[in-house]
């Protein structure tokens, strides 16, 4: 992928199996040409001779004589994707079609694209720098609006700006150490000691601000997880699919049903999760309920909220706590469930129990009116907040690179400032402080895409799809 990139490159960018659009796009010095021979319209301006960012309707051929309508978008190197000439069929979305189309495209001079390739044009045409392109990689992946918005923000809130005010502060460092040392015999001090330490303990000081208080991009392509649990018979499956909004778990009057962990997404107020459900948590001989049990409770152990569902019209309190007694270790929320089996007094007094043991807040729901369900979302959001979204629009998002690469600048200064601890009249170790200075420099650089490696780039775009 990085050897060769001045020839023309074709791919399926759109998703997978069968949807409302199809695309397909090419890139590179024959594109257009290549295009021409695919595309036929009414305009009699040869495609070559058209202007770009224009869109033509018109006909795909794909095979012989055989054709699809389809519409032609154009865009000129180097306002495009790539920077290079870029040309995108839009058509009907049929997985057989787009193959042939791609097809016919290779036939005409085109190769297959490899994950990435797209991207990695742009990248290496200056399109966008690093962070933007493995912000591209976030936005494909992304399955939620939580992940989009950490996607985006990786984009518009990453630390470049950051980490090239801090390589310009350690250049001028570097060059006053080295000028220093160059002209060692000479009654010229380009830096005081005190003054060098000073700003590097200021530059430390920033790096281990960022880090401290930066969030971890990876947080942001996990969805945090709930699991409903309690006593056999509560509603837990009934509950979930309305929560869920989809037929996830077949609902019975009988226990026992739901034996593996089921999950299904669940958007909440600004953020999503993954919703579990798993065996009810009752008494009983049976040794595959006892085995699908087992299983919730190690579960239980790994979620991020324990959303306790209890039949407040017949379960006793005491029975319902007594999963959260075993398992609880996480926030909890408690939905008392069922509620329109009950008056409303019986109703209050339970309720009212269950909230004197102070597990975590109460709603009262019913999975058959929808009473509740949205009080019950709210509270599910509240308790993952403060750690899946209650500084999600203020902090700093690293990935593992980014992080790494600041750490390594913290680590670089750290030992530079040890150096100059015990610094007289003059800076004795220079040649030490310079190279350590040179460290921090270059390390900060990956953080721009300033400095890369074949490797750390192939790290990065294989995590692409093809076709972008």
């Amino acid at each position: 992928m990085f050897d060769i990139l001045d020839d023309t490159i074709v791919a399926v960018s759109s998703p997978p199996g069968h949807g409302p659009r199809g695309i397909v796009r090419l890139s590179g010095p024959d594109a257009i040409a290549i295009a021409a021979a695919l595309f036929d319209d009414e305009n009699p301006t040869p495609l070559a001779e058209r202007r770009g960012s224009r869109r033509f309707h018109g006909e795909l051929r794909i095979e012989g004589d055989a054709s699809i309508p389809g519409e032609l978008y154009l865009f000129r190197g180097p306002r495009s994707y790539t920077r290079q000439d870029l040309v995108e069929f839009h058509t009907i979305s049929s997985p057989p079609a787009l193959g042939m189309l791609v097809e016919r495209a290779i036939e005409s001079g085109a190769r297959t694209a490899e994950p990435g390739e797209f991207t990695a044009r742009a990248f290496f045409s200056g399109a966008m720098n690093l962070n933007e392109a493995e912000s591209v990689a976030a936005l494909i992946r992304a399955r939620s609006d939580a992940q989009l918005r950490g996607a985006h923000r990786l984009q518009t809130q990453a630390p470049t700006q950051q980490a090239q005010r801090w390589m310009r502060q350690l250049a001028e460092l570097l060059a006053l150490v080295e000028a220093d040392i160059d002209f060692a015999e000479e009654p010229i001090e380009f830096i005081t000691p005190a003054d060098l330490r000073g700003r590097l303990m200021a530059l430390r000081d920033e790096l281990h601000t960022l880090i401290r208080d930066a969030d971890s991009r990876e947080r942001f392509e996990i969805l945090p997880t709930v699991l409903l649990i309690g006593p056999g018979n509560a509603g837990k499956s009934s509950l979930m699919n309305v929560l869920s909004g989809t037929e996830r778990a077949i609902c019975s009057a009988v226990e026992g049903t739901t034996r593996d962990i089921l999950t299904a997404p669940l958007s909440l107020p600004g953020m999503d999760c993954l919703l579990a459900d798993g065996a009810g948590l009752t008494h009983t001989d049976d040794e595959l309920i006892q085995l699908a049990q087992a299983r919730t409770r190690e579960t239980a152990a790994r979620v991020d909220l324990l959303c306790l569902v209890t039949d407040i019209s017949s379960v006793p309190e005491d029975q319902a706590l007594e999963a959260l007694r075993h398992d609880r270790g996480q926030p909890v929320v408690i939905a008392g469930n069922k509620v329109d089996l009950v008056d409303r007094s019986t109703g209050a007094v339970r309720l009212a129990r269950l909230r004197a043991e102070d597990f975590g807040p109460v709603v009262a729901t019913s999975a058959l009116t929808g009473e509740g369900i949205t009080d019950l979302k709210s509270a599910i959001q509240a308790q993952l907040a403060d750690k899946w979204g209650g500084a999600e629009q203020h902090t700093v998002l690293l990935g593992a690179r980014q992080h790494g690469a600041v750490s390594s600048a913290l680590a670089a200064l750290e030992r530079a400032a040890m150096e100059t601890r015990d610094l007289g009249a003059t800076i004795d170790r220079a040649d030490v402080i310079a190279f350590e200075l040179r460290e921090a420099l270059d390390v900060l650089g990956i953080i721009c895409g300033q400095v890369t490696t074949e490797d750390l780039l192939g790290q990065i775009f294989a995590d692409f799809c093809v076709g972008k």
